[in-house]
């Protein structure tokens, strides 16, 4: 059995014609016969126009049917098609019209003949049918236009957004989102919440509910004639500026080169908003990286950062890990400092500094030495950026209760001033947490768990000798979790979130608010499972 549904063809000049049909089931040795016209196929009269002159035979094994013009017998065996150079310079709008019926082996050939060249009076059936190909020129294609009405969207807000498309043919176009100049080349980040799409009469149309760099946003079909579409982009509150271009690609043609339109919108504001990603060392001292999805949680896929890294008994980032935003063409990719640089401490006391290093596929550079003497301390922990000059510091508490500032330089190779004394005491608490402003003033502040499962906030300031407020006290009942990251921005929203482990192996996510006393929401579900790893960072 042959296909029964073959397709017309759209083509330009200047490309070849590969056309016929074949077996879609059973076995055949015999003959297809092929006939051409650019008249309809509805008897020998009209074949006899066969073929344009701009339209040259390629070579295959396909015969001339002798008496008959433009008529071929080709082997089904062999799988045998005639295929044709349309010439550059066709006409446009030129249409040639093709039948064929099977000749079976010892078959009538001038039954089969008659049959190819009368088969546009027929449906299309297991052993024949008929099909047209029109040539439409590239200036023509040139005619099928789209006009953008794409303002900026600001943080925080919906806007709706307009494409009229002026459609000398039929054919279709696909929406495809890409970093405009100045942008972070991602393209996992959803950007905006695409919705209420509506359409002029006639036209088709797919979107999916994000849009997001380098992928298949949106899909139309669409009759000749004119149409629009319409739909409302939604920016999360506190996305950063990120400049995009929509682009457009349409096609009149079966195949042939596609049309491009496009248009450059922002949307954000300030900064542009980096993802944030959650370490993770399991028990044989692999480290692995999950990364916040922008929307709810956390990405469900985690990536291997390396091995070896239970040769630390400290082990803590200075400040929350964020993606690294690189660039098209020649856009800075900015500085490294503050964007999630880890220390850990050897069983000898040894202090190593690992400075991110993007393009490296660990995200870090080798380590570097930073000194000995560091087992005075009972807990090292990320303190963020407290001078706020672009240079992560770090905490200690010794053993004694004391609490201690390492101002960070920014020189890998000495990443640290020397030591200032904050105060003593917080030997009252099992658990320090840093590295993340919560409050959402700038500041970076601390948590503190006490050993009776009060979670207490110090809230940072700008005084570099006491960086930190009175504590004031967050809730009791966290002496169920046995590990904590401020993971920082992982929802989306511009505010640092706490994860939270219980002993079960549940994490729980726990949503910054940025409000006062309290600046979490109720904590929900991310999965369980997680204690396979030794240490959350």
């Amino acid at each position: 059995m042959f296909s029964q549904s073959r397709q017309d063809q759209v083509l330009p000049p200047g490309v070849l014609w590969q056309n016929g049909t074949g077996l879609v089931s059973g076995v055949a040795r015999g003959k297809m016969i092929y006939a051409f016209s650019t008249k309809p196929l509805d008897g020998p009269v009209a074949a006899a126009d066969g073929l344009p002159a701009s339209f040259a035979k390629r070579s295959n094994m396909c015969e001339e049917v002798e008496g008959a013009t433009s008529v071929y017998a080709c082997s089904v065996w062999d799988d045998e098609k005639p295929n044709f150079l349309i010439g550059q310079d066709t006409a446009d709008l030129t249409t040639v019209y093709e039948g064929y019926a099977y000749l079976p082996r010892g078959g009538d050939l001038q039954a089969a003949v008659a049959a190819a060249q009368s088969a546009g009076t027929r449906p299309n059936s297991p052993t024949g049918g008929a099909t047209k190909l029109t040539v439409k020129s590239l200036e023509r294609a040139a005619r099928n236009t789209a006009t953008f009405h794409t303002p900026d969207v600001p943080a925080g807000a919906s806007v709706r957004h307009r494409v009229e498309v002026h459609a000398l043919d039929a054919g279709w176009r696909n929406f495809v989102y890409l970093p405009g100049d100045g942008s972070p080349d991602r393209a996992f980040t959803p950007l905006a919440r695409l919705s209420d799409v509506t359409t002029s009469e006639g036209m088709s149309c797919t979107f999916g509910p994000t849009i997001g760099f380098y992928q298949t946003n949106g899909s139309c079909t669409y009759p000749a004639g004119e149409h629009w579409i319409e739909y409302t982009l939604t920016v999360p509150a506190g996305s950063g500026t990120t400049p995009l271009v929509v682009d457009t690609t349409s096609n009149i043609y079966t195949s042939g080169p596609s049309q491009r339109a496009k248009t450059s919108f922002s949307t954000g504001s300030g900064a542009p908003r980096r993802l944030h990603y959650l370490l993770a060392r399991d028990g044989g001292g692999q480290l692995f990286r999950y990364w916040g999805d922008g929307e709810d949680s956390l990405a469900g896929d985690r990536a291997l950062i390396g091995g070896g890294w239970n040769t630390y008994d400290q082990l803590t980032k200075l400040t929350s890990v964020t993606e690294y935003l690189s660039y098209r063409s020649d856009t800075p990719a900015g500085v490294v400092a503050g964007t999630g640089e880890v220390v850990g401490r050897d069983a000898s006391g040894v202090l190593w500094h690992y400075r991110r290093q993007f393009g490296a596929q660990s995200g870090f550079a080798d380590r570097t030495r930073v000194g000995g003497g560091w087992n005075v301390y009972d807990q090292l922990i990320g303190a963020g950026d407290i001078y706020r000059d672009g240079k992560p510091d770090l905490l200690a508490r010794d053993k004694a209760g004391v609490l201690w500032l390492y101002k960070g330089t920014g020189n890998p190779g000495s990443p640290f001033q020397d030591r200032v004394r904050v105060a003593g005491g917080w030997n009252v608490y099992d658990q320090l947490i840093g590295s993340a402003d919560i409050t959402g003033d700038g500041r970076p502040d601390l948590l503190a768990r006490d050993s009776a499962g009060v979670l207490w906030l110090y809230k940072g300031n700008d005084n570099p000798t006491v960086p930190f407020e009175d504590r004031t006290r967050i809730a009791g009942g966290w002496n169920v979790y046995d590990q904590f990251s401020l993971v920082g921005d992982i929802t989306g929203d511009n505010r640092a979130d706490l994860v939270a482990r219980d002993a079960a192996g549940v994490l729980w996510l726990y949503k910054g608010n940025g409000k006062q006393p309290v600046p979490f929401d109720d904590r929900t579900r991310v999965g369980s499972g997680w204690n396979t790893y030794g240490q959350l960072l």
